[in-house]
Formats: C-alpha cells, sequence, structure tokens
C-alpha cells in the first residue's frame, strides 16, 4: 500500500501543471460570468442543463488533454525503467496513473456543478419550480461517467501518439455516420448522446440504462487493452519511431497526419454544432457521385443566366428549362415590388441549383443568395407544373429578400422569426402565384388546430418550445394568417416597413422572443397589439367556419405505449364513434418521435391498425419515454396534428 501511494504522489505531481492549469481555466470562467452575466439571473436548468453536447464536448476536451500523454510520457522520458526496478507491478502503476486523471477531471467538473448550484439558488425566486434535484442528480452522475468513460479509451489509444487524434476521429464519424444513416441502436455508441436532458424542468428523467450498459462494457475493454499495452515491452515501437523521424517518407507521413486530423477534428466541430451538418455532407458527396454518373451518360450539368438568376440544372430538363427561363425574372420583380427592394439590391444573380437533392419534405430550400429547388413532376403537366415552379420560385425568393433587407437579422434571430420568415413567404406565394382559393388548405389546417388549442402568438415567437409541443409545420399556417392581419390593419405597404425597420441602420441585434416584434412594430409606428387583435379574429372566424371538422374528431391527449415483440404500438384514446364521425377523404395518421428534441429526420410515422393502434419498428426507440401525436389528414394533404403526448413505453 505504501507503494502504490508512493505512485499516486509521483502521478499527482506530475500531473499539478494540468490541475494548476484547470484551476485557472475554472477561475477565469468565474470571472467571466461576474463580469458578463448577471448570475443572480443564471438558473442551472437554463443556463447549464440546455446545452449538454457542450458540456460533454468540454469533458472530452478536458481528458484529452490530460490522458494523451499519460502513459507514454514515462516512455518518452526514461522514467519507465525506473519504475520497474520499484517494488511495483506495471497493473498497479497504470491504475494509479489512471486513477489520478480520472480524479482530475471528476474534481474539476464538480467544482463546475458546484457553481452552477451556487448561481441557480442566487437566481432563485418565489415564482420558480421545486429544485429537480433528481434530475441535478443524473446530470452529474453522467457527466463524471463520461469523465471516466472518455479519460480510458484516450488513454488506450494514446500508444498512437500522435495517430491517436486521426484514429478517434475516424471513429468519431464512423458513429455520427451510422447515425446518420439511422442504423438500429447507433446512438447508444454516440458519448455526446449520453446526456440527453428534457425539455421541461417538470418531466421525469429516466437513466439511460442501455447506453450506460454499452458505453461500460466498452470502457472495460478499453481499460484491458490499455493495461496489456502498457505492460508489453515496446521496443519495436520505438524502432518504429526512430524510422519514422529519420526517414523521408515517414516525416511526410507525420506531416499528412497533421494535416489529415485538423481535416476530421475540423469537420467532426461541424457536425457536433450543426445538426444538418453530416446531412449536407452526405448530399454534397451523394450530388457529387450523381454529377459524373450524368456526366458519363451525356447528361451533365448545365447553366443558364437571365436579367435575375443564375440557373443551375441538368441536361435531361432543358427543355423544359426554355419555358422557366423566359418567366422567371417576373417572379423576381412581383417579389421585388411588393418588398419594396432598393434597386442596389436587385443588381447581383440569385443562384437557382435544380441539380442537387433535397429532402423528401422540402420543395425548395433558400439561404442568402442562393435558392436549391426541384423541378416539380406533379401536379399535371405543362401549365400546371410550370405555374408550381413558378409558386416555388416566388416563395424561395422572397425567403433571400427577408433575410437581405434584415441584414441577416431575423436568420441570426430565427427561433424568434421563423413563423414569419414562412409565413410572408406563403402569403406571398398565395397572394401572387397561386389560384385565388389556394390557401384554403392552410386556413382549414390553422382553424382546426386553432379550435384543438389555441394558437397564441406569444408561443410562435418561441418556435423550439412551439416545436417540442405543437405541429413543427403549424408555423407555416399559423404564419401565414398573421401577416394576412398585418396586410388587413396596415396595407399593402405593411410587410416590408416591417422588414425595413427589423433592419435599420443602428438597430438593435440579437432580440428574441416577443421583443424582437415590439421593437419591429415600434419602428414601423405600428401597434402591435392591433394585429394581435386581427389575428384572433381571424382565428376566431376560422374555428366557426372548421367546427364540424374540428367537433368530428377531438384533438387526441391521452394514450399508452408498450412493446410488443420488435414493434412499439401506442393506443391513443380515441373517440368510441371516430369511425363514423371522421368525415369522408380524411384518415388518422400517427408520428412517433425518441425524445422531445429529436430532429424531424428522425420520427416515424404510422396508420391505424386494426386494433386502433398505430406501431413502428423499436429498433430506433431505445429510450424508455416517447412522444406521438395523432393527426388527420384530408387526401394528401399536410397532417393536422394535436399537441406531442409524451408517454412512457411498457413491456407487455
Amino acid at each position: 500500500m505504501k507503494a502504490f501511494r508512493a505512485v499516486l504522489w509521483k502521478e499527482w505531481m506530475s500531473l499539478r501543471p494540468f490541475a494548476w492549469l484547470l484551476m485557472a481555466l475554472f477561475f477565469v470562467g468565474l470571472i467571466l460570468v461576474q463580469a458578463t452575466e448577471y448570475f443572480d439571473e443564471y438558473p442551472f436548468w437554463g443556463k447549464v442543463m440546455s446545452d449538454p453536447v457542450t458540456v460533454s464536448s468540454v469533458t472530452f476536451v478536458l481528458a484529452l488533454v490530460v490522458a494523451l500523454g499519460l502513459m507514454v510520457r514515462e516512455s518518452d522520458e526514461g522514467t519507465l525503467r525506473y519504475l520497474d526496478g520499484l517494488p511495483v507491478r506495471r497493473l498497479t502503476v497504470y491504475f494509479a496513473k489512471w486513477l489520478v486523471a480520472v480524479g482530475l477531471i471528476i474534481g474539476v467538473n464538480l467544482l463546475w456543478f458546484a457553481e452552477g448550484l451556487v448561481y441557480d439558488w442566487f437566481s432563485r425566486s418565489s415564482a420558480s419550480p421545486p429544485a429537480p434535484w433528481r434530475s441535478y442528480g443524473i446530470f452529474i452522475g453522467l457527466e463524471l461517467f463520461l469523465s471516466v468513460y472518455f479519460v480510458t479509451i484516450l488513454v488506450c489509444f494514446s500508444f498512437l501518439r500522435r495517430w491517436a487524434l486521426l484514429v478517434i476521429g475516424g471513429i468519431f464519424w464512423i458513429v455520427f455516420w451510422l447515425t446518420s444513416l439511422q442504423v438500429p441502436y447507433a446512438e447508444v455508441l454516440n458519448p455526446f448522446l449520453l446526456i440527453q436532458t428534457p425539455a421541461d424542468i417538470e418531466t421525469h428523467w429516466e437513466w439511460p440504462v442501455l447506453q450506460l450498459v454499452v458505453m461500460t462494457a466498452g470502457g472495460v475493454i478499453a481499460w484491458w487493452i490499455g493495461y496489456g499495452i502498457f505492460s508489453l515491452r515496446l521496443g519495436w515501437a520505438r524502432a518504429i519511431q526512430k524510422v519514422m523521424r529519420e526517414t523521408w517518407w515517414g516525416r511526410l507521413a507525420g506531416g499528412c497526419s497533421i494535416l489529415l486530423i485538423a481535416v476530421v477534428w475540423f469537420g467532426l466541430l461541424l457536425v457536433t454544432s450543426w445538426d444538418e451538418g453530416m446531412e449536407e455532407a452526405e448530399e454534397i458527396a451523394r450530388a457529387y457521385e450523381e454529377e459524373m454518373e450524368l456526366i458519363e451518360s451525356g447528361n451533365n450539368i448545365l447553366t443558364a443566366e437571365t436579367d435575375h438568376f443564375r440557373f443551375i440544372y441538368r441536361g435531361k430538363v432543358e427543355k423544359r428549362m426554355k419555358r422557366v427561363l423566359a418567366k422567371a425574372d417576373p417572379v423576381f420583380e412581383e417579389v421585388a415590388h411588393f418588398l419594396q427592394v432598393p434597386e442596389e439590391m436587385r443588381e447581383d444573380l440569385i443562384t437557382v441549383d435544380l441539380s442537387s437533392p433535397l429532402a423528401s419534405h422540402n420543395a425548395g430550400q433558400a439561404y442568402w443568395k442562393k435558392i436549391r429547388m426541384a423541378l416539380p413532376a406533379k401536379p399535371g403537366k405543362g401549365k400546371q407544373r410550370e405555374a408550381e415552379t413558378f409558386a416555388i420560385l416566388g416563395h424561395e425568393v422572397a425567403h433571400v429578400f427577408i433575410d437581405q433587407l434584415t441584414k441577416g437579422r431575423l436568420e441570426a434571430s430565427f427561433n424568434s422569426a421563423r413563423w414569419f420568415h414562412e409565413g410572408l413567404a406563403s402569403y406571398i406565394e398565395f397572394r401572387f402565384f397561386r389560384e385565388e382559393g389556394a390557401d384554403e388548405n392552410y386556413r382549414r389546417w390553422v382553424g382546426i388546430a386553432s379550435g384543438w388549442g389555441e394558437v397564441h402568438f406569444s408561443e410562435m415567437v418561441n418556435n423550439a418550445e412551439f416545436s417540442q409541443r405543437r405541429d413543427l409545420n403549424l408555423a407555416y399556417p399559423a404564419g401565414y394568417l398573421w401577416v394576412d392581419s398585418l396586410v388587413r390593419v396596415y396595407g399593402d405597404d405593411a410587410p416590408a416597413k416591417l422588414l425595413a425597420a427589423i433592419g435599420r441602420d443602428g438597430g438593435p441585434e440579437k432580440l428574441d422572443g416577443m421583443a424582437l416584434w415590439r421593437d419591429g412594430c415600434l419602428a414601423s409606428d405600428f401597434d402591435l397589439e392591433r394585429i394581435r387583435s386581427d389575428f384572433r379574429k381571424q382565428l376566431a372566424a376560422l374555428r366557426k367556419e372548421y367546427s364540424a371538422e374540428a367537433r368530428s374528431f377531438e384533438e387526441i391527449k391521452e394514450g399508452e405505449a408498450f412493446r410488443r415483440g420488435g414493434q412499439i404500438v401506442v393506443k391513443p384514446v380515441l373517440p368510441e364513434d371516430w369511425k363514423d364521425t371522421l368525415p369522408e377523404g380524411w384518415e388518422l395518421i400517427c408520428r412517433f418521435r425518441p425524445r422531445q428534441d429529436s430532429p424531424p429526420m428522425q420520427w416515424r410515422y404510422s396508420k391505424p391498425g386494426a386494433d386502433d393502434t398505430f406501431s413502428v419498428p423499436a429498433l430506433n426507440f431505445p429510450a424508455r419515454e416517447i412522444g406521438f401525436q395523432v393527426g388527420i389528414r384530408f387526401e394528401e394533404e399536410m397532417p393536422i396534428f394535436g399537441e406531442w403526448v409524451n408517454v412512457t413505453v411498457e413491456v407487455k
């Protein structure tokens, strides 16, 4: 025991510089919070637990700094032979080094956790909900588990030296790739998804048992592999190092490894920062492969310009493009005139990419001065397809001008502005590029949804909460109706004035929620309450107009879920006579999500079975708690969903 304590002390002395560095980072962060934040408005749930990926990433970086040199340093400094001469086994040395490193990372994380609790205590008021101590315990428990796991894995790979970062990055890329392909249970392999905090402070947080078991097994295996390598006499490894240092090809390989490390980890940073990073990378790769195939077959990529657009399209649609090119500029002029776009903003060409793939639920996407869309294959042919093309183009051009006129401020505050972005673009689409009455589907949609539960403007301005509780796509018809109220109250110039006010020189940036729209309306000399009043009046009229449809099928707010074989089955509490009251042409549909913050690409859809239940394969739903929505759909239109219902999956 005395020898073990001596090794522990030696390792602590070796890691003491890292400890001082981490303590310095802690105190710098402490000072920054005092200087830049209102620490009495810093609740632990909202400030710390709201971003678990960042917490996991910081723990990984700390473990990386400490662990990569932990074992190989003895060999590099020539002290390993000295340790072999002491009356201690290499297992003791390995365990002592690992234990000190784990203790150091855990100690720093505990300090940050304690700091967060202190701020939380200062931030509490009489209106604050009770502290969720169980959730706090799960949070710190998972964070400390990650500390142990990351140190163990990184120590195992540290014997690869500089190549360790490349190999670890490659493994993470494989995990992200498997997750993006929705391979069953791939998410349990991703340590950055271990901490998945509930969206609501009152939601019961379950331990991720399956992922903990899998990661524990992987960590135990990695620990013994690391010890096995550490216990070997690695003369051959030093010989390889010497060759790599002294030969030209070895130095070249070393230089390439540094470049590859930067590429791999920069890519990982993009993936962990942006949910769509991996999907976009895959789409680019897929588009490139398709482009090569088409070029080989003679159907290559072509470009053509008009006064306002640069189109990129495939040779197979060249005949259709002649009509598009002839009529595209009037679409630009119509939108620009309505939004009162300054002449200087009309000079640059907008790139319209018709050659790249789109997600199945998207007709188009716009970002700054680039539009990506597809030429519609339906409905109909000829003039019908042509009209559909220009309706989509007008919608996306509106998105481009919204960003330009507001100088990117609505994009920076997209959580508070998504409804307006889609609502104004939809308003322009229906008013100028669709037949009269084409907005009936939108009005019925928001009328029925409002009949189930009032659509409030105050919830529309927080897209994150709105999407977790209600139908994500309800922002389209609700935003459209609000813009219609804006025009009804203040005239056709109102949208242009509001956009100009938000993008005015010297105007505030990064406003969120209601403050963004109060400021914009105030600068436009609009009364926000008058617009909201008209919005509520229109909603009331639509509820009355579509009351029969809303009453024919009540919103589903209850149900149970259970596993049956390889399926997750949801049995919602449906009205007994729903089959008799549901109007002709309507059908039921249910969608599932594995977590409250799951993106739409992870949702699954199902139609009712013979016993009025809905089922999906259980492979992509490893958690005990899931959410479901039951909605109604008229023919092939967009479904109308009520609120999400969160249930615990039982085993039967």
